[in-house]
């Protein structure tokens, strides 16, 4: 519409003659539009290009500022005080200070629920010990197990350390602190878990939950094992959350020339996770750390299915790890070929294969030897996505059981529409009169999911011990 006002008529002008040739005067003008276009399409193109490379910018600047906090973190007393000194008043430790910063409120439900009370065994009983209790759902903690269960972690640790807080939820306040134990266990935040633990401590005066190492026991299995590798398995989703493993490897590094990076588990990578990992690697290489890389191979074909000759993205991390990966398996024509498709992305000249100078080793997903332990059916470590695998499981391991107890030693998270996908394929099973389900070992995130999900109508569900 600019254009044509530009150059047309001007309001009060007379009309042109016959004698002005108007075929000339639209030549010119159309010569005139063709210029201007030209502009328009060059300043669109080159605000395009400015965006990108914004967002670039930011990709990286994330990134780094990740980093900083895993350095300024590793930089942060390792201990704390173990023992409650008799007649000493307890006073809550660095980790917590942040949530006087944290405006206390009373947080409401904003979710739905509209479930029916969930029957929950409590206490320090035997597995096998009968249902001891009922609980009435707890809205609040119900909500802050939804947002766990919906990846929004620091919201819901937020919620529950405020309820802690406040002491406002009568008899259920040491389930707010059990649930935020479980959260720095999986997390594996060590250091806000034993703060929480004095806090716990000075409030009830009786032994707090115990930390479990997840990992390998450096100094545990050198006394075992002069041999043993410090392993890592990387999660499902490979983002900036996986820099709490990268300390991990860091700290490993340190003890260990050896070290082992499992890939098996991997289904989406993004590239913060990816600029991540790119650096660990190349800090690894650098140090002549030998590496066993294990499922390396599906790790690129996640990073390749993110990537599209030509298609500048936020960052070139996925596609610098894609060609350092293929460079430590030492597949060279794979790597040219996939240098090729860099160069050609990027405009710049291909990089060069170099061969790994360290020793690396490869292996395929390790098959967990599990014990014979028929009576049971173990859960995995994490449930997501869609459950139709996991429920035919447990469907034929119930065609042999009449009590189906589902070992939830191991499960650390149950993603919120995996959990309804979950309820819908145990109803069948539990609807027969023969059958009862029981979950055991339940941490208490997922507990409360699971209540506020409404899964006492198929289900029994024993929380795990805290001692």
């Amino acid at each position: 519409m600019g254009i044509f006002k530009l150059f047309g008529k001007k309001p009060g002008r007379e009309e042109q003659t016959n004698s002005e040739k108007p075929a000339s005067k639209k030549s010119r003008v159309k010569g005139q539009n063709t210029v201007i276009g030209q502009v328009q399409d060059d300043e669109a193109l080159t605000h395009a290009m400015t965006e990108k490379k914004h967002i670039a910018r930011a990709t990286e600047r994330k990134i780094d500022a990740i980093e900083f906090e895993m350095s300024r973190d590793m930089g942060r007393p390792k201990s704390v005080p173990s023992k409650v000194v008799n007649d000493t008043p307890l006073t809550r430790t660095a980790p917590n200070q942040f949530h006087t910063d944290f405006v206390a409120t009373d947080f409401q439900s904003t979710v739905a629920l509209g479930m029916q009370t969930t029957e929950l065994i409590l206490g320090h009983t035997d597995l096998q010990a009968a249902p001891m209790a009922q609980i009435e759902s707890v809205p609040l903690l119900e909500e802050a197990a939804i947002l766990f269960a919906t990846g929004q972690t620091k919201v819901a640790e937020h919620m529950l350390r405020s309820a802690i807080d406040q002491d406002n939820l009568g008899n259920a306040t040491p389930l707010a602190w059990f649930m935020l134990f479980d959260l720095y266990q999986i997390e594996q935040n060590q250091y806000a878990f034993e703060s929480l633990s004095l806090d716990y401590a000075g409030k009830y005066e009786t032994s707090p939950p115990v930390w479990r190492n997840s990992e390998i026991n450096l100094d545990a299995e050198e006394k075992k094992d002069e041999g043993a590798v410090p392993s890592l398995t990387f999660p499902s989703k490979l983002d900036g959350e996986i820099i709490k493993l990268l300390q991990k490897l860091s700290t490993f590094s340190e003890t260990s020339k050896v070290l082992k990076l499992d890939f098996g588990r991997v289904k989406t990578v993004d590239p913060v996770g990816c600029g991540l990992l790119l650096r660990a690697i190349r800090n690894l290489q650098k140090s002549k750390h030998d590496l066993v890389l294990v499922a390396a191979q599906n790790l690129t074909e996640q990073i390749r299915s993110i990537l599209e000759v030509g298609r500048r993205d936020e960052t070139e991390a996925p596609w610098l790890l894609l060609l350092e990966i293929l460079q430590l398996l030492q597949l060279k024509e794979v790597f040219e070929e996939a240098s090729i498709d860099y160069c050609v992305t990027f405009e710049v000249s291909p990089p060069a294969y170099e061969a790994p100078t360290s020793k690396i080793t490869t292996a395929t997903t390790e098959v967990v030897s599990e014990e014979e332990n028929t009576d049971r059916f173990l859960m995995p470590k994490s449930i997501e996505g869609s459950t139709e695998a996991l429920v035919k499981q447990i469907t034929a391991f119930a065609k042999d059981h009449q009590t189906i107890i589902l070992d939830c030693s191991q499960l650390d998270r149950v993603e919120f529409g995996a959990s309804a996908q979950l309820l819908n394929g145990l109803v069948p099973i539990s609807s027969s009169k023969e059958k009862s389900v029981q979950f055991h070992e339940v941490n208490y995130l997922v507990m409360h999911l699971f209540n506020a999900m409404g899964l006492k109508n198929v289900a029994a569900i024993f929380p795990r011990k805290q001692s």
